[in-house]
């Protein structure tokens, strides 16, 4: 019995002793993607003493967490076994370098991961564990959008994860702005991989508020069907002011109120100053987006708004205000005055016209009597002439005599 306790105490002792012999270097979570593979950048130091074992055929696991209780003891079936990634060392153990690949994996297999070194008479572990996620989705790409000027070359930066060396995902702009697209692999400082794509272009206008894919496309061991994820931007592309002009609100009359408004597009937004221009002298008038002011005889002269922002400064086209010699009140009267003038008018003639009309209709009526009167004397003394020319006619001589005197009168009997 004592010698049982005592070989087990000896275990514990040597375990504690081998443990802080060793320390191991890599992650502390790494992510994966179901059907795919995930390395393990790893790194280990053991003491100088314990170096020799290293020459013995050392052999590097990886035990999980959820199965800690059960390893190495008699509980320990197939059943768990199939439980365990497939491991495959890719690191040389003599040059303490412990880089592994786990295959096939599946979502089953996400768990908390520690390293343990043996060989022959030697066995240590790090009590220090990673932590796998392996998913059906890919991770996120990371994008990295630097302030974008017009005119200016701009870099877009997209980082997509490599767990797996076998099957680098491919990494894709939409769209891809008529740019340059370069890509690698590099090397991260914790000894992951990843795949970073550089989309080069020069920005302008019309790139503002622009949405931008970064795609990444990662092909599967076991399936033929690519996993596809993205991640998407909005291109905020600084310029200077643009389409600068001025807008008006209200009559220009004096005394009323009258407001100028300075409209500019420009990013960032930009600062407006307002200057007048009289008699060839030109004064700041205001420093805000909208100038408001009575009309005036002062106040009128030529108006241009400036906006102006880190990137330039650019000025309105000209309005010329002219302060009329009467106010709208004034004004109003007049109208009003004339406007009755011209509806009074047109009256005015039409009953003048109207008097003058029964007027001379009276006179043509007289005239039109009188000429009545004289027609019927004439009637009167042609049916005289002709009962006098029957009476002649017995004396042929005399009547003879008579027709000659008076050829005229008879004429017409």
């Amino acid at each position: 019995m004592l010698t049982a306790e005592f070989l087990v105490f000896s275990s514990i002792l040597s375990a504690a002793w081998c443990q802080a012999g060793i320390k191991a270097l890599y992650p502390k979570t790494l992510n994966a993607t179901s059907g795919s593979c995930l390395v393990i950048p790893c790194q280990f130091n053991i003491s100088k003493e314990k170096e020799v074992f290293l020459d013995r055929s050392p052999v590097a696991t990886w035990l999980r967490g959820s199965l800690w209780r059960v390893y190495d003891t008699d509980n320990f079936t197939n059943a768990h076994r199939q439980l365990e990634p497939q491991m495959k060392m890719v690191g040389d153990l003599r040059k303490e370098n412990c880089t592994s690949v786990m295959m096939n994996l599946t979502s089953l297999h996400s768990d908390r991961y520690f390293f343990r070194l043996q060989s022959e008479g030697f066995s240590v572990r790090e009590t220090k564990a990673v932590q796998i996620n392996v998913s059906d989705s890919l991770a996120e790409p990371r994008v990295i959008v630097p302030v974008l000027r017009e005119g200016e070359v701009g870099n877009l930066t997209c980082t997509v994860p490599a767990p797996c060396p076998s099957a680098t995902p491919n990494v894709t702009w939409d769209p891809a702005l008529g740019g340059n697209i370069t890509q690698w692999t590099q090397l991260n400082a914790d000894g992951t991989q990843s795949v970073q794509s550089i989309l080069n272009f020069i920005p302008s206008l019309r790139h503002h508020e622009l949405k931008v894919n970064c795609v990444s496309t990662h092909l599967r061991d076991r399936e033929d069907k690519p996993l596809l994820s993205h991640k998407t931007v909005i291109l905020n592309v600084e310029y200077p002011p643009k389409e600068t002009q001025i807008s008006l609100t209200g009559s220009v009359w004096l005394g009323n109120n009258l407001t100028l408004t300075c409209q500019s597009n420009a990013n960032p937004p930009a600062a407006h100053r307002w200057f007048m221009k009289k008699e060839g002298i030109v004064e700041e008038v205001g420093s805000s987006r909208v100038l408001s002011f009575t009309v005036a005889h002062e106040k009128s002269g030529e108006y241009i708004c400036e906006a102006q922002n880190p990137h330039g400064a650019v000025n309105s086209t000209i309005l010329q205000i002219n302060a009329p010699g009467i106010s709208f009140t004034a004004f109003l009267t007049v109208l009003v005055l004339f406007l009755l003038l011209i509806f009074a008018l047109p009256i005015l003639m039409y009953r003048r016209c109207k008097k003058t009309y029964i007027s001379e209709t009276k006179q043509d009526e007289d005239i039109y009597a009188n000429v009545s009167s004289s027609t019927e004397k004439s009637r009167q003394l042609q049916s005289k002439a002709c009962g006098d020319k029957a009476i002649y006619t017995i004396n042929l001589e005399h009547t003879f005599k008579k027709n000659l005197s008076n050829e005229d009168i008879y004429a017409n009997c």
